[in-house]
């Protein structure tokens, strides 16, 4: 089963092309060096319209979880884990945790990005326990 993805849009193609090269970036502000996520037109910290992308290290930190037992359609199987990451590299995210057992993600958990490919040519990036490979998955679910 095929997991539906957004569809780019000027703000957000450098994060979606990034991740067809099993890369995360992040929008970097080019007046005060803030990272954020998700991209915006305008730095949430100081209001400048000038920013690009960076590379991640897609290490960070879970500061926030829930197990999913009911998907809100049928394209997501159950259950799964909803996540807030908050990145080494300085900003937070909110994805899914993969590769292990839902019920054992926990807050303190350190975690890496790992992406899932997809039928489209496109990659997901998810995060998985620290410690477990990147190694592709034709996979349509979190």
């Amino acid at each position: 089963m095929s997991r539906p993805l957004p569809a780019p849009t000027e703000l957000s193609i450098g994060f979606w092309t990034a991740a067809a090269e099993r890369r995360l970036v992040l929008p970097r502000c080019d007046d005060c060096g803030a990272r954020f996520f998700p991209p915006e037109r305008l730095c949430p910290t100081c209001g400048s319209s000038r920013w690009g992308w960076v590379d991640s290290s897609g290490s960070g930190t879970v500061t926030s979880c829930t197990v999913v037992h009911r998907a809100p359609t049928p394209d997501f199987e159950t259950p799964y884990v909803v996540a807030v990451i908050e990145l080494r590299d300085g900003c937070s995210l909110l994805t899914n945790i993969v590769r292990t057992d839902p019920e054992s993600v926990s807050i303190g958990m350190p975690v890496h990005v790992v992406f899932l490919d997809q039928p489209d040519g496109r990659a997901l990036p998810v995060f998985a326990p620290a410690g477990i490979r990147d190694e592709p998955e034709r996979r349509g679910r979190p």
